[in-house]
């Protein structure tokens, strides 16, 4: 059984200015749901999960665990074919640090990232390229939105993501003497630059690349050379591809 007041404050943690506001968000999922009671229970508020559903083989097994019906738990999920788990999470408590970032062999910066599928992906590649950091545009879209969470694929986790003034950072991060490379289609071959770090590497809007009033602050722009002689290819890359192409080069570089 779940409350109609609790179900409304559920439902605002959907959106991201109460999610700022009370410091949580949502995990949905069996996989990821049994990950986090594994590796992170200590973010773990509340859980709650349709009678159906076998928990005995979860990681925790404490007062946490709310049982509601499915009818229940449509109310309070945000996904099409709800799997009938759900967990309220605290927001890690992380600080972004020029320092840190200086000293690290390679961040990525995302501007005005706008699709939460595409910023979760991003998340993921980042986790799998072994890249600990991304400092994202005030404006892009929220690492703690729902589809964003369940794109990440649990990465969300061993990522630390940061929001930040852009312009304001670069200035600081310049100051370390490292490079700055952006994405942009008239830039360098790929192939043919120098990705040994520490280094930032930026990814633009979706539909208008990185912000001009940024493009001073670069040190390089990079761009994937396109291979194909067709007339009617394709324009450019998702950005997503476009990270994990890149993420790819400069590894292949660090060995």
């Amino acid at each position: 059984m779940i409350s109609k007041q609790k179900i409304k404050f559920i439902n605002q943690l959907h959106q991201n200015k109460y999610r700022v506001r009370e410091k949580l968000f949502i995990v949905e999922g069996e996989k990821i749901v049994r990950e986090i009671t594994y590796a992170y229970r200590e973010l773990i508020k509340e859980l709650y999960y349709t009678q159906n559903l076998n928990i005995s083989d979860f990681y925790i097994q404490d007062d946490k665990w709310n049982d509601i019906t499915e009818k229940e738990y449509i109310k309070i999920s945000s996904q099409k074919n709800p799997q009938g788990i759900l967990a309220i999470l605290k927001m890690p408590d992380k600080k972004l640090s020029i320092e840190e970032i200086s000293n690290t062999n390679i961040s990525l910066v995302l501007d005005q990232i706008r699709d939460p599928g595409n910023l979760g992906t991003i998340i993921r590649l980042a986790d799998w390229f072994g890249i600990r950091n991304i400092i994202c545009s005030d404006d892009s879209v929220d690492c703690y939105n729902p589809k964003v969470v369940q794109a990440s694929m649990g990465a969300i986790f061993r990522t630390s993501v940061f929001y930040t003034s852009l312009q304001e950072f670069f200035i600081n991060y310049k100051k370390s003497g490292n490079k700055i490379f952006g994405t942009t289609l008239r830039g360098k071959d790929l192939y043919k630059s120098n990705l040994k770090g520490p280094l930032l590497i930026v990814f633009g809007n979706e539909a208008n690349g990185i912000s001009k009033n940024l493009i001073p602050y670069l040190d390089e722009q990079i761009t994937i050379p396109c291979n194909s002689n067709s007339s009617e290819r394709s324009e450019s890359l998702n950005i997503a591809m476009a990270a994990s192409i890149i993420c790819s080069e400069f590894r292949r570089q660090q060995r």
